[in-house]
């Protein structure tokens, strides 16, 4: 558990990273309505808080949503009610470098690293007043935007909320929403490394992915508070579920995993372990004690290959909100928790 405020301090993304686990959200010290950038590291073994990094600044809106590790540095994506940020960090949170974007106005979402480059997948409001899907290829060495793709068009609003990279086939895969004419279904995005466009897959699946993942096999698991679906390498349906919500889903496509031939879903105050091929219940634990809420913010999820890590925000009053960052480990077939 963290606390920063007597307010609402919220916690989106965890990474693991130099045996050390990274969440990032926000908080409000500052007082009320005064939200900031905020980064924590625990220890993976025992969860001790190592460090600690926050904005001097407050704003209306400000969090970090989003955080990956690359050359032993974390790098922690987030937005204000003006601008978006890239941040990195060394293992210790000093802060090594920082740079604010303000065109294109983007909500980083999510964010991983994959050779010598950080790809981020996002929204972005287009000069028609609508939203579109971005995606981003990050150069470390400046923190600049050095290719992007964007999809939208009037008419026809779109987002990102989720990107992973299957490496069966070479490809990103992006997860977020498309939306016509009122209607809000699953939009899944195929690009390659250099961020050109294969396909565009739209499913009849109502709302928005909010979370992918993928198998050793190179199956595509999305998640949303409405269904759990398993796609093909292509993007087709092929299981679906609706009796579970999900807003975070982890797989991993190394084979020697902690979970098995399994994938693990967090939605609010529950994680689910589902088998990979009919996303039936293997095992289950309620993650919420007693009478707290636990809300899982849009973002990631991950693992050392032995626990896996999950951020989620306990609200106790609609005015005071804490961090809590828990590990998950699978043990017996049974997902076995302890607080970090």
């Amino acid at each position: 558990m963290s606390s920063a405020s007597g307010y609402r301090d919220g916690v989106h993304s965890v990474c693991f990273a130099e045996g050390n686990v990274y969440a990032v959200g926000f908080d409000e010290l500052h007082g009320y309505g005064k939200k900031r950038y905020r980064i924590e590291s625990y220890n993976a073994i025992d969860g001790t808080p190592l460090a600690r990094w926050a904005d001097e600044k407050s704003y209306n809106i400000a969090s970090l949503i989003s955080c990956t590790s690359l050359g032993g540095h974390i790098y922690a994506f987030g937005v204000s009610d003006s601008f978006w940020s890239i941040l990195e960090f060394d293992r210790n949170l000093n802060l090594v470098r920082r740079t604010d974007i303000d065109k294109p106005y983007l909500v980083p979402f999510s964010a991983i690293a994959i050779d010598r480059y950080i790809y981020i997948a996002g929204t972005t409001l287009t000069p028609q007043g609508s939203t579109a899907a971005y995606i981003a290829m990050v150069l470390p060495d400046t923190l600049s935007v050095y290719k992007s793709f964007s999809m939208g068009r009037e008419g026809r609003e779109a987002g990102a909320y989720t990107i992973a990279f299957n490496r069966n086939t070479n490809r990103f895969v992006v997860g977020g929403f498309d939306k016509s004419e009122g209607a809000m279904n699953w939009l899944l995005i195929f690009l390659n490394r250099d961020l050109e466009l294969i396909k565009i897959v739209r499913t009849n699946i109502k709302g928005s992915i909010t979370g992918l993942a993928i198998n050793p096999e190179g199956n595509i698991y999305a998640v949303s508070r409405s269904a759990i679906a398993k796609l093909s390498r292509e993007g087709e349906v092929l299981t679906t579920i609706t009796s579970i919500p999900g807003v975070k889903v982890y797989s991993t496509q190394n084979p020697s995993t902690p979970i098995g031939p399994n994938i693990v879903v967090v939605s609010d105050n529950d994680a689910y372990m589902l088998s990979s091929d009919r996303l039936s219940v293997v095992d289950s634990v309620r993650l919420s004690r007693g009478p707290q809420i636990l809300t899982s913010f849009l973002g990631s999820m991950d693992s050392d290959n032995e626990k896996l890590y999950v951020a989620l925000t306990q609200v106790v009053t609609k005015d005071d909100w804490n961090w809590t960052v828990m590990a998950l480990r699978p043990r017996a077939r049974r997902l076995r928790f302890f607080g970090v």
